[in-house]
């Protein structure tokens, strides 16, 4: 019982109360033993992403005398998503820049003997193929920013990722039954 004094009634009111308690359990423990600790778990020896980079050895290691060199992808997302058709709207768009399915596409950019291949997509991003993050930084500031209203929901901070490829005119690809 819990017994209530209230300044407007004159005699006590007497309440019948209960105590909720609620708690929350989680089967995975924390890295430092500490449910407060902002330290992540250590990642398994064996992941999708090193397992990958462990096969990938060989390739790196042995190169075939017909493969090319090790190229950057970086891709850079600045917005929630982009109107793509606002890319029309530049006064000196990248030359050939065309509509390619839901995409723009960039075939050559860049400069100083190094050029590469960039697609714009709706979701607010874009891939430059052999270019590296200063290159696509400068591609975000001459022709992303300066298309109005090309983003949509602008982020505060962009989001990066970087990967390689590789070109090798004899390879054959397995999965879209490719062979050069």
């Amino acid at each position: 019982m819990l017994t209530l004094f209230h300044p407007f009634i004159s005699s006590p009111s007497v309440l019948s109360s209960r105590i909720v308690v609620r708690a929350f359990a989680s089967s995975r423990s924390p890295a430092s033993g500490n449910p407060l600790s902002d330290v992540k778990a250590k990642p398994k020896a064996v992941t999708s992403l090193r397992r990958t980079a462990a096969e990938s050895l060989p390739i790196r290691s042995n190169p075939t005398p017909t493969r090319g060199t090790i190229q950057p992808v970086f891709t850079l997302a600045t917005a929630e998503r982009y109107i793509l058709s606002r890319l029309r709207s530049l006064p000196d768009p990248p030359a050939r820049a065309q509509a390619f399915h839901d995409a723009w596409w960039i075939p050559k950019w860049g400069d100083n003997g190094k050029e590469g291949e960039i697609f714009v997509f709706s979701n607010g991003s874009f891939v430059c193929w052999g270019l590296g993050e200063d290159d696509a930084r400068r591609f975000s500031k001459e022709v992303i920013d300066r298309a109005a209203g090309l983003q949509v929901a602008r982020l505060s901070e962009p989001e990066t990722e970087e990967l390689e490829f590789v070109v090798d005119p004899i390879e054959c690809v397995p999965l879209l039954d490719i062979c050069t």
